[in-house]
């Protein structure tokens, strides 16, 4: 492009960006939110067409309104049929008014759409099977906040979603939740945060999934929500839910890795369905009374308690007797100001547990409080364990610079009372460390 003469010389520009390839130039626009992306096709005919075949797009309602006086269902309804990508990788589609138009959105998309998240800051519906090729293709499902889901009979085949997150929504019925589920043959991966604090919510959950290998419950509630659960295949498991009420219909023999919170009451039902766990993580409770009667966890390898008011040495022996090749035990006091629970009494094994004699290798203890029955655990496992590596010992510490002289006293007394004892593994290192309050 030629520029007008100044004096006797005479400047040329090139707008080397636009002779760049389709790739680059959707590269490009792959760093700067859509709205922008779609206001390039302004600057001239090479650009007019090229945020049509970008693969993901990010359709956000406040950013939407520098297109123009359309509202942002007009904008949607205008752009996504004209969307010339064979394939569309991920829409993410940010509502900050309420609507019931998220159907008619989505029946606008002619692409083949894999990933799809809505997040809505007022009520929206949407509802399902009005939507029947986007249900079609999509492999990742993701429902945020204030989505109001509508499954209604004869309901329409996720025949390829493996993932489905459902964080703070709602249902309109019993039924939606269950359908929902029901027309998901290959789902992998399900995620439910349910917040009844501040939503009404389902009273229960119903989830029958065969083909279902990662499940993360998470719970906001003070009244008891009850899950039903039957998942054969399942490999990851993770439960943050204080007044859920769990029933599991069978056994999870693929069971790799479990994180268990739940209330002191629901442990041993819970525990009962994880004997085949090779790494399991519970938020533990010294009011807790675990009873695992004859349920033997042959498949642990990896066992870590966040410990909450401390921990009984009968307690700890008790676990440490049912994982007969445990070889890895972490133990993380979380720093409390509450009133301790009373612990309740758990009978002392008779002989020393399977894991210590021959397969514990690691011991780990972050916040040790040195109380006395932390040093009877601390004697026990180490004056035990005959294979034992490692024993790293930690104990927290005020980030204050000016810590009290009894204190000072005090930790130097512990460190000293740890270093003194008898370790039955001659191969054994203790590494004592400080750690600072988080």
């Amino acid at each position: 492009m030629n520029a007008p003469r100044l004096g006797s010389e005479e400047f040329s520009y090139s707008d080397r960006i636009s002779d760049l390839p389709d790739d680059l130039l959707l590269r490009i626009l792959s760093f700067i939110p859509t709205s922008d992306a779609i206001s390039t096709s302004l600057l001239s005919k090479r650009w007019k067409f090229v945020w049509k075949m970008m693969p993901t797009l990010d359709l956000d309602e406040d950013s939407c309104r520098n297109l123009g006086s359309l509202r942002f269902d007009e904008v949607c309804c205008s752009f996504l049929p004209s969307h010339e990508a064979r394939v569309l990788t991920s829409l993410n589609l940010k509502l900050m008014k309420k609507s019931n138009d998220i159907d008619r959105l989505l029946s606008n998309i002619q692409s083949i759409l894999h990933e799809l998240t809505i997040t809505s800051y007022s009520w929206s519906r949407i509802s399902f099977p009005r939507n029947l090729n986007v249900c079609q293709t999509l492999v990742v499902m993701k429902l945020q906040d204030k989505v109001l889901v509508d499954v209604f009979s004869p309901p329409v085949c996720f025949r390829s979603l493996k993932t489905l997150h459902l964080t703070r929504v709602k249902y309109s019925c019993q039924e939606s939740f269950r359908r929902l589920l029901s027309v998901c043959p290959v789902l992998e991966d399900l995620y439910l945060f349910i917040d009844r604090v501040r939503y009404e919510c389902l009273p229960s959950f119903t989830i029958f999934v065969p083909s279902l290998q990662r499940l993360s419950i998470c719970e906001e509630s003070y009244s008891r929500t009850l899950f039903e659960i039957s998942v054969p295949s399942l490999i990851y498991l993770k439960i943050a839910a204080r007044y859920g009420w769990f029933k599991f219909f069978e056994d999870m023999p693929k069971l790799v890795e479990a994180h268990v919170e739940v209330n002191p009451y629901e442990i041993n039902n819970l525990l009962r369905c994880l004997t085949s766990v090779e790494r399991l993580s519970i938020e533990f409770f010294s009011s807790m009374d675990i009873v695992l009667t004859d349920r033997i966890f042959h498949r642990l390898l990896y066992l870590e308690l966040h410990m909450h008011n401390g921990l009984q040495e009968n307690q700890i022996l008790s676990l440490l007797k049912h994982s007969p090749n445990l070889q890895a035990l972490k133990l993380n006091e979380k720093p409390s100001c509450s009133v301790r629970d009373q612990p309740r009494f758990v009978p002392k094994p008779n002989s020393v547990p399977e894991c210590l004699t021959f397969h514990l290798e690691t011991l780990e203890w972050r916040g040790y409080a040195g109380r006395p029955e932390d040093k009877e655990i601390a004697v026990y496992i180490l004056g035990n364990a005959l294979r034992l590596n490692t024993a790293k010992i930690s104990r927290y510490f005020s980030s204050s610079r000016f810590r009290p002289r009894h204190h000072q006293k005090k930790d130097r007394k512990i460190v000293k009372e740890l270093k003194s004892l008898s370790k039955a593994s001659t191969s054994c290192q203790l590494v004592i460390q400080r750690q600072y309050y988080p």
